[in-house]
């Protein structure tokens, strides 16, 4: 399995074809792939028509005197014909020939009779046919044979005899005289690398029989550095644990340390010296720490011999560099760690961390040394962890840091230190574990000495697990927020204290009426332009917000510019989705004031890059999501939600929660059937959260509707609006319960309710006041409408929604007054075309098809120009005149066999001709006119 070896072979291979001798030596470091070049160099020499002999030395057949020469030319004469060997032993060679048969080992050494007998009889070989001759782990071959292959490399030039060596670096035999003597006379040195990612993807690809995933076959690449003993070894670690090549598979195949690798590398680090082998321990053990001060102290050696040591791991191609030696590879590091004795290991950490805290090292690197000791030895090392965790906080490793501060907590005793810690540790799970940070708050609390330290801890409480843990969240905060007292008798951080607990107190409370419209009352309070200077003032807004849009006190307008000037002081950081600061998203969102929103969250993803976790860049998904289905653009909000979605996993059960009910409005939307059951086959936590279920249950009514059953149906939609009510969530904005409803009423009907309900909706969109909401219930409210006031209902819809940010809503609106008007009225096409173009821009091709199927049923417009083909009519053309048929066009199309008619007859028309049989020659000719064009940007 040779990859990556083509200049290698290709200089063999000139050499082998010059008919000259030559001497080529393979070296590199460990597990590069020497022997596997070996291979291939013989099977290029086996083509190429050459006497091909191979042998690999071994250490222990070092005292057999010409051993490694007996099992290169045994084979041959062995095999030759009595003929032959007769010609091969001729001259000189006999008595080498002779030494040879008759097995004598020759002593120690050979005889220079032997050593230039044994030169001759290869010169006799290669007069039949050129010599490949291949020498594997040269420095281990015997000293008579490494006489005679250097008095054969002296006299290669007039020989057809083509000599590779292979020697591994590093290795003590290698400075031997004679061996470094033969390395020398090489005229070619190949130094085979390691291999690119292509060529490890292909690697794994014949190793498993099917091609990997690109993630998967990265991590392998990263964890081995591309060296193939390394990636073999790893390949063969992942099979038995049924580790096929997928992406899921790549963290975990990174993650192994294959026994094999160790095993191999302690054969060679036993062959070193003691000093040599605390020298390699002590690099895997300070890892990035290492400096040659800590490699002195840690391995118990002089400078002089730490040098020396680190020199022989460098030829031996397991580390770089003299001053901060590193391993080569990950692997090779945690290979000689695990080969230490516990014991041993254990006393080498402690030593460690003493030392690097001592040196004032950063506690991250004092950390890794604590993480591996049974207990904190040392009574500084709470304090260092949870500086490290800090650390690790601040560059978006949470993991890491609640792992340092786990391990604090088991050497820390005071009460007050243990609350720290804990609250510490809470605030780092809020990224991952959400239930087990409440927990964690719930405990500090009991330990806290005081109002302000409990309140301290109750505010790192993050509101998006309010809804679906089962710990008394309220109870915690009402009572951390009662022994502070209220913000208003209260001054400078005591103050910001209180205000963040009322925050997060309104916040729990949102689905309680009677707090909502205290909520509203408190806003209404503030003034029209309440402060946001401070980070508790802007958390408090935010949960105010909240309730006057939920509840539909406040008009869009008035809640929109608090909103905005929230935005405008609030830090565009990934952290704000542990605050109230979500509530402000869904503020400006419901209130179709998108745009600074919509500069805010760019900012924010931007400064996420390398810091944010896994629940960040969900939560921040989902935000955006619901941005671009305010916009309209229904197909990119789909693809943000379900990358949320499957980001956040039922592990992070807040943010999958609501990346599910933004995925469910996209799914209701565009009717995409498959991701709605796809959703209400999930178990949802926050199930009893309002919004969550009524989400479900306009999914489940969705579904009931495409089944057939419409009573099921309007019972899942009316369910919906009533749970929502119940709240005092009377804002259309947050679910069109009543839109659907009505529909259903409708197609039952029952024309009274259709017209209630519609009306309802229209009436609390007017209230709240924002476009988007309000264009919506308009255009539904047209259809429940009888007579000529349908037209005037859709008119308005149509106006407001010019104001709007929504396009696919202004899209449906344009679409049902052009169908309304029909395509004969001038007014009409109008709208149908606006529609088309706000169709396409919006990415629903559905609602494009429809407006132009409409615009096919246009009578012919006098004042539409020669040639000014719309672009469907040009498509439909085209088709046409390669010799389709029309229902071929329209599966094509996907438009129907009418409109590909009507499409044609406008064609005619336009191009003056009289039937199919001329389109070819009318387009042709349309191509040479410069405004052929010009009826597409009226489309």
């Amino acid at each position: 399995m040779l990859l990556d070896r083509d200049a290698e072979l290709d200089l063999t291979a000139t050499a082998l074809r010059s008919g000259r001798g030559a001497l080529v030596l393979v070296s590199g470091p460990l597990g590069v792939g020497k022997s596997a070049l070996l291979d291939g160099i013989g099977a290029l020499g086996a083509a190429q028509g050459a006497q091909h002999l191979r042998v690999s030395a071994a250490p222990m057949e070092r005292d057999f005197s010409l051993g490694v020469v007996r099992q290169l030319l045994e084979p041959a004469l062995r095999h030759a014909s009595p003929e032959t060997r007769a010609r091969w032993a001729s001259g000189d060679a006999g008595p080498a020939c002779s030494a040879l048969e008759a097995g004598r080992p020759g002593g120690a050494g050979a005889s220079e009779t032997v050593v230039g007998g044994l030169t001759a009889l290869l010169a006799n070989m290669a007069r039949d046919q050129p010599v490949l001759m291949l020498v594997d782990e040269l420095q281990w071959a015997d000293p008579a044979t490494l006489a005679w292959l250097l008095h054969l490399s002296g006299r290669l030039a007039d020989l057809p005899v083509v000599l590779v060596c292979a020697v591994r670096e590093g290795d003590a035999l290698t400075r031997h005289p004679a061996v470094q003597e033969i390395v020398g006379r090489a005229t070619h040195t190949l130094r085979p690398g390691n291999l690119g990612l292509p060529d490890t993807h292909e690697l794994i690809r014949r190793y498993y029989g099917e091609a990997p995933d690109e993630a998967f076959a990265a991590a392998c690449h990263q964890a081995t550095g591309g060296n193939p003993l390394f990636l073999n070894c790893l390949l063969a670690d992942a099979a038995p644990r049924s580790l096929r090549p997928t992406a899921d598979n790549a963290e975990e195949v990174a993650a192994l340390r294959p026994a094999s690798l160790q095993h191999r590398l302690k054969l060679r680090l036993d062959a070193r010296s003691k000093q040599v082998r605390r020298v390699a321990r002590a690099v895997a053990v300070l890892g990035d720490a290492s400096n040659p001060q800590l490699l002195s102290r840690l391995a118990e050696v002089d400078s002089a011999g730490l040098d020396h040591a680190l020199r022989q791991l460098a030829d031996l191609g397991l580390t770089t560099g003299m001053q901060r030696p590193r391993f080569v590879h990950a692997l090779v590091q945690s290979a000689v760690a695990e080969g230490i004795p516990l014991e041993d290991r254990t006393a080498m950490h402690a030593l460690a961390a003493e030392s690097l805290h001592r040196a004032g090292r950063p506690p991250e690197q004092v950390a890794r040394h604590l993480m591996t000791l049974t207990t904190p030895t040392y009574a500084w090392a709470p304090e260092v962890l949870r500086a490290a965790a800090f650390a690790a906080q601040r560059r978006g490793a949470p993991e890491v840091a609640a792992s340092y501060l786990r391990r604090a907590l088991m050497g820390s005793s005071p009460d007050h230190d243990r609350a720290e810690l804990l609250i510490d540790l809470a605030t780092s799970e809020r990224s991952f574990a959400p239930y087990a940070s409440v927990r964690h708050i719930a405990q500090a609390v009991l330990l806290c000495d005081g109002p302000i330290q409990r309140a301290q801890a109750v505010v790192r409480l993050a509101p998006s697990a309010f809804s679906s843990t089962l710990l008394p969240v309220h109870e915690l905060l009402r009572e951390a927020a009662d022994a502070l007292g209220p913000g208003d008798r209260l001054e400078g951080s005591d103050r910001e204290l209180a205000l963040r607990l009322e925050a997060r107190i309104r916040q729990s409370a949102l689905p309680e009426p009677e707090q909502v419209a205290d909520s509203v009352a408190r806003l209404v309070g503030l003034g029209p332009e309440p402060r946001t200077g401070t980070v508790a003032e802007r958390e408090l807004l935010a949960p105010l917000l909240g309730a006057a849009t939920f509840s539909n006190a406040l008009p869009a307008h008035e809640v929109a510019q608090v909103a905005n000037r929230v935005l405008q002081d609030e830090p565009a950081l990934p952290a704000h989705v542990h605050t109230t600061m979500p509530l402000v998203v869904a503020s400006l969102v419901a209130a179709d004031s998108i745009d600074k929103l919509d500069s805010w969250l760019g900012t924010v993803q931007e400064n996420a890059v390398g810091r944010q976790t896994r629940v960040e860049r969900a939560m921040i998904d989902t935000e955006r999501a619901l941005v671009s289905l305010a916009r309209g653009r229904l197909n990119q909000a789909k693809k943000q939600a379900l990358a949320a979605f499957e980001l956040a996993g039922a592990k992070h059960e807040e943010v999958f929660t609501l990346s599910s009910m933004t995925l469910a409005a996209c799914a209701i939307l565009t009717g995409d059937h498959q991701l709605a059951d796809r959703l209400l086959a999930v178990k949802y936590r926050a199930e009893g959260d309002p919004y969550v279920w009524s989400g479900l249950a306009m999914l489940k009514g969705q579904s009931a509707a495409r089944k057939g059953d419409l009573d099921a149906a309007l019972g899942c939609f009316l369910d919906a609006g009533r749970r929502l009510e119940q709240c005092g969530w009377l804002n259309p904005a947050l679910l069109p319960w009543a839109s659907a409803a009505a529909f259903l009423h409708l197609y039952l009907g029952e024309h009274k309710q259709a017209r209630e309900l519609s009306a309802l909706e229209v009436e609390r969109a007017r209230a709240w006041g924002a476009p988007g909401p309000l264009g919506r219930a308009l255009r539904v409210h047209s259809h429940m409408v009888e007579g000529p006031g349908s037209a005037e209902v859709l008119r308005e819809a149509v106006d407001v929604l010019h104001l709007s940010a929504n396009r696919f809503e202004l899209c449906q609106a344009l679409l049902d007054l052009g169908e309304h008007l029909g395509p004969a009225d001038a007014r009409g096409r109008a709208a149908l075309r606006q529609a088309h173009a706000e169709a396409v821009g919006c990415d629903t091709p559905w609602l494009a098809r429809r407006a132009e199927e409409l615009l096919a049923e246009a009578p012919p417009d006098p004042e539409a120009a020669r040639g000014q083909l719309t672009p469907a009519e040009r498509k439909v053309a085209e088709q046409a005149a390669s010799g389709r048929t029309n229902q071929m066009i329209a599966d094509e199309l996907n438009i129907t066999c009418r409109a590909v008619e009507k499409h044609l007859t406008n064609c005619y028309r336009k191009m003056s001709i009289p039937g199919r049989a001329h389109l070819s020659a009318a387009l042709e000719e349309l191509g040479r006119q410069p405004d052929s064009s010009g009826a597409a940007a009226r489309y």
